[in-house]
């Protein structure tokens, strides 16, 4: 407004005669608010048309001297526009909300939340058992939820020495198949070997199609008479430890072996390699053999290989079970190194596990990782 008003020069207005003058600062150097202002003011002629910052408002220049007048076309452009403003204020805004409030209640309530979450996330994200004979430890990795899981069956078999399974399982596509496999597998396998010594294949392939959603990749392991048998599908490994040297008892089902790509290209399937450098069968699934994944089955079989070790006399020591979030940050015999380091005491823990678990994370394992450990020496005086 000041700027206004020096642009336009005004002339001279007369004064009335109980001249009281109510100054209205402009700048933001010197900001003071006017004593008094009539609705109706003048400018008092002080070389307005003088183009100095004092006589604009700029930042450093004087205050405007505003002299009380009633001059109808001045209380338009000054008072009316400041009334407006403060009336739409007015009408517009909302009425306040009043919320009575308990002491202490909110604060209590979001604490008693947040311990109840922080619990439920730390129970998702790591969990660590200590059995007869094995250790296992896992962790959640980045996904919305756990995909991994473990399975253990151990009793008496007439005729037989003690028997055991063990098994490790990584899901893909939800927990379904996952979940499916964990609940019947271990089952099937101590069946057929109640029935018979232990046949060819120790799985029933197509128990997992059931109309699961996703699929699973499995590891297992079974303990009898004094062998190891090992099956396994997909990437999840089984590794043992003899004389402190470590040996893997699978192979990963993945489209980067040569047999299981020519296997699906004979099938009339394809394989790809994205930029990442990770081999796909139809550029969707990462591993060539699995429970479920129904829609691939034509070229991702549920088949397992199956190894025998006797225990005996080879100097074995352990088996460590692990899903491919272990295995694509640590070596085999790494594994087996850090086994043996948490063992030093003289007795294996679930502290070799968890230890494996934060190798991998430290080393960047975004996936889920599940890794058990079995000590073979129980099962050499069976």
């Amino acid at each position: 407004m000041a700027c206004m008003l020096c642009c336009s020069p005004l002339p001279a207005l007369s004064s009335p005669a109980t001249g009281g003058a109510a100054v209205v600062g402009f700048s933001s150097s010197s900001r003071r608010k006017a004593a008094h202002v009539h609705p109706a003011v003048a400018v008092k002629d002080h070389d307005l048309s003088s183009s100095s910052p004092a006589a604009c408002g700029d930042e450093g220049g004087g205050a405007v001297v505003i002299e009380e007048e009633a001059h109808p076309s001045m209380m338009m452009s000054v008072a009316a526009p400041a009334m407006k403003k403060k009336a739409v204020a007015a009408r517009w805004r909302p009425p306040r909300l009043v919320v009575p409030a308990v002491a202490g209640a909110d604060e209590a309530m979001a604490a008693a939340v947040a311990v109840k979450a922080a619990k439920e996330k730390e129970e998702e994200e790591a969990m660590e058992v200590e059995g007869e004979g094995f250790w296992v430890a896992s962790r959640r990795g980045l996904r919305h939820a756990m995909e991994d899981g473990y399975g253990v069956i151990t009793h008496k078999i007439e005729g037989h020495s003690q028997m055991a399974f063990y098994g490790v399982y990584d899901g893909h596509g939800g927990r379904a198949a996952v979940d499916f496999v964990a609940g019947r597998l271990g089952n099937n396998v101590v069946a057929a070997a109640e029935k018979q010594r232990l046949p060819e294949k120790a799985s029933s392939p197509a128990a997992a199609d059931h109309g699961t959603r996703g699929g699973a990749c499995a590891a297992t392991a079974l303990v009898i008479d004094g062998d190891l048998y090992v099956a396994n599908l997909g990437d999840c490994r089984a590794v043992i430890s003899r004389h402190g040297a470590a040996a893997a008892l699978t192979s990963d089902h993945t489209p980067a072996r040569d047999d299981e790509r020519s296997r699906i290209e004979s099938s009339g399937g394809y394989v790809s390699c994205g930029s990442n450098g990770v081999w796909r069968v139809q550029d969707c699934l990462a591993v060539t053999r699995s429970f479920g994944d129904g829609g691939l089955k034509r070229w991702v079989v549920a088949e397992p290989e199956v190894s025998r070790t006797p225990l005996a006399g080879a100097g074995c020591e352990f088996l460590v079970i692990a899903s491919d979030g272990l295995w694509n940050k640590v070596s085999n015999q790494e594994a087996v190194d850090a086994v043996a380091a948490a063992a030093a005491a003289g007795h294996y823990s679930v502290d070799s596990c968890r230890r494996l678990v934060d190798m991998a994370r430290r080393r960047g394992s975004r996936d889920d990782v599940t890794v058990m450990v079995v000590d073979l020496k129980r099962f050499l005086n069976c």
